[in-house]
């Protein structure tokens, strides 16, 4: 049988005092598109958030590719190299409002290209292809702050920086937010042949852009 991609079991996750997730189940397969789906607050960013290691569950396993995100150092470190993240807002849970000064958010100080060289250094993933600049428009973006960036143009700028390598999983949160038509479509293309090299977590409000990415649906509700 063949490791899946993402392996989640009996996950829990408390955050303040709220058990957000509780009992969660869920596998992704090499090839496969998952959608999860479900109304604000039932979990869905704090779980691919257990997923990209930034909140220790209070129970249960998380493994990308076979390896333990909340294992030992070095399972750690392959689980995070095998893993594409964009979370919700694209700014390390930052809000999503505009262009923002400098200072909105913690990487605002960042230029693309130095946002793509620093993910790639700790991914062992080379610059962006041509195929991906194009795709994304992020020739525009690389020498641009992203603090100075509007919402739309700092989502490309991180999708650029989750799918560099490519990784063996993408986790994305409301990566449609904030895209013109035209990005739109370069996502859905991407996220389609993305299959080829592994498998896709997103979560989305678009039940269109669900449909169009033939996704298997997961439907999530409050713990």
């Amino acid at each position: 049988m063949l490791t899946p991609v993402l392996r989640v079991e009996d996950l829990a996750v408390v955050r303040g005092r709220r058990r957000v997730v509780s009992g969660l189940a869920l596998q992704v397969a090499a090839g496969e598109i998952v959608a999860l789906v479900g109304d604000n607050g039932c979990g869905k960013s704090t779980l691919m958030g257990a997923v990209a290691g930034l909140y220790l569950p209070r129970q249960g396993l998380v493994q990308i590719d076979g390896h333990d995100v909340w294992g030992p150092p070095r399972q750690r470190r392959a689980a995070r190299r095998a893993l594409g993240y964009l979370p919700e807002g694209g700014e390390g849970g930052e809000g999503s409002g505009g262009a923002g000064g400098e200072g909105s958010h913690a990487l605002g100080f960042l230029s693309g290209a130095e946002l793509w060289a620093l993910v790639g250094a700790a991914r062992g993933a080379p610059p962006p292809a041509p195929e991906l600049m194009a795709e994304l428009g992020l020739a525009e973006l690389a020498d641009k702050k992203l603090g100075q960036m509007s919402l739309g143009q700092r989502r490309r700028a991180y999708l650029g920086a989750a799918l560099l390598g490519p990784p063996r999983l993408l986790v994305l949160d409301e990566p449609d937010n904030g895209l013109d038509v035209t990005r739109l479509e370069a996502l859905v293309a991407l996220l389609r042949s993305h299959r080829e090299h592994g498998g896709v977590l997103v979560a989305s409000h678009d039940p269109a852009l669900v449909e169009r990415l033939g996704a298997r649906v997961v439907t999530m509700r409050a713990a």
